[in-house]
């Protein structure tokens, strides 16, 4: 696979990978942080919010860089099975 391929892949993952941590969210997960010696709380909103605006940018770099390729918006495979 040459670089360019690779990259795209890359992208592709974590666009992925992003949108199953905020579907595990919106069905109901929940994120808990400690800060140092503070007492647990609940930050869920917060880390979703972060984590669709990252998704968000990485798909206008994705089509920014990658315009020719296919959308990956009805996840096909990134990879060949051979």
């Amino acid at each position: 696979m040459d670089h360019r391929l690779n990259h795209y892949v890359e992208i592709t993952s974590r666009i992925r990978s992003g949108r199953r941590f905020c579907e595990f969210i919106a069905s109901g997960g929940t994120v808990w942080d400690q800060p140092a010696g503070a007492p647990w709380r609940n930050v869920t909103i917060e880390v979703m919010e972060r984590e669709r605006r990252n998704v968000e940018e990485l798909e206008r770099i994705r089509r920014r860089l990658y315009p020719d390729l296919a959308a990956e918006d009805v996840s096909p495979p990134l990879y060949n099975s051979h």
